[in-house]
């Protein structure tokens, strides 16, 4: 007897081929894995331990001549020892973390508040008003950042406030592309276009049906650019442009640290590890992040 194949009906072609995509739909998320919560973790007791810093008992500024010398070298009493004006380096290592996370944190919130907002209304009004934001947005990108983050410093002086407003500014049009992007994958989309049928304002299109799309690739960036911001007042501490002494940060640490060949080896290392430390996690969560919502540009 002939085998003869039963023959398939286009119906059940088309149950089996949704029956696939939905299997691919529901295919498992990537785990983020032990590293990931390590980061995690380290992000969580430097923000604790910051948040605190105010309790120390020993604060950043207070130097210890009746007791202890300059330069001193770890002791029970200071545990990173002392740099050359006799003050306790692990007080202002965690004063310094807190400098470094409050500028980065406010100056990422700068960042998304104008970006993410100005991104969504560009992609979603286009016309001239996107060509012109767009445009606007690559001309600044275009500059030298820090270039520019140095001359308005020196120009309108250098202050905690004024380090957040100019590095958050500058921030913007990384936000902006990213928001955007999303925003143009999602803007034509049958629900935002049944939404705006059915006579929903721009705000409510925004913020009910395209925002809650934008969010995974609005976090995995902001996490970015929160790591890019403490870099670059990294890079200003160093060189002597960060918050004016004797505030400390870890760049001004660092900056003050390679300019004195008497200082102990745990005052060098000290700023630089919490700050390398402190940026492998950053980048490597935020990297996490984006690989599990899939927010890369091509996807954008």
């Amino acid at each position: 007897m002939l085998n003869v194949d039963p023959v398939v009906s286009d119906g059940e072609v088309a149950v089996a081929a949704a029956g696939e995509q939905l299997e691919i739909l529901e295919a498992p998320k990537r785990p983020l894995g032990f590293f990931f919560w390590c980061c995690v973790g380290w992000m969580f007791i430097l923000a604790i331990v910051t948040i605190f810093a105010s309790f120390l008992p020993i604060k950043p500024v207070g130097t210890f001549y009746y007791n202890v010398g300059r330069d001193a070298t770890p002791s029970f009493a200071h545990l990173l020892g002392t740099d050359e004006l006799t003050r306790d380096v692990l007080s202002r290592l965690i004063y310094g973390g807190r400098v470094s996370l409050v500028i980065g944190l406010a100056g990422t919130a700068i960042g998304i508040g104008f970006g993410g907002v100005l991104g969504m209304m560009s992609a979603y009004v286009r016309g001239k008003f996107d060509a012109a934001l767009s445009f606007a947005m690559y001309v600044v990108l275009a500059f030298p950042a820090i270039i520019a983050v140095i001359c308005l410093l020196e120009f309108w002086g250098r202050s905690e406030w004024h380090i957040i407003v100019i590095l958050g500014l500058f921030s913007v049009p990384f936000i902006f592309r990213v928001v955007r992007a999303s925003t143009l994958a999602c803007a034509t989309k049958e629900y935002v276009t049944a939404a705006r049928s059915q006579g929903a304002t721009t705000g409510r299109v925004l913020a009910k049906d395209i925002f809650p799309n934008v969010i995974p690739s609005l976090i995995a960036y902001t996490v970015f650019t929160f790591g890019g911001i403490i870099t670059t007042e990294g890079a200003l501490g160093f060189l002597g442009l960060s918050v004016p002494t004797p505030e400390p940060s870890w760049g001004t640490m660092i900056g003050e640290a390679s300019g004195d060949v008497t200082v102990t080896l745990a005052y060098v290392l000290a700023p630089a590890i919490a700050l390398f430390l402190t940026l492998v996690a950053l980048n490597y969560a935020g990297e996490q992040i984006r690989l599990r919502f899939d927010t890369s540009e091509q996807k954008l």
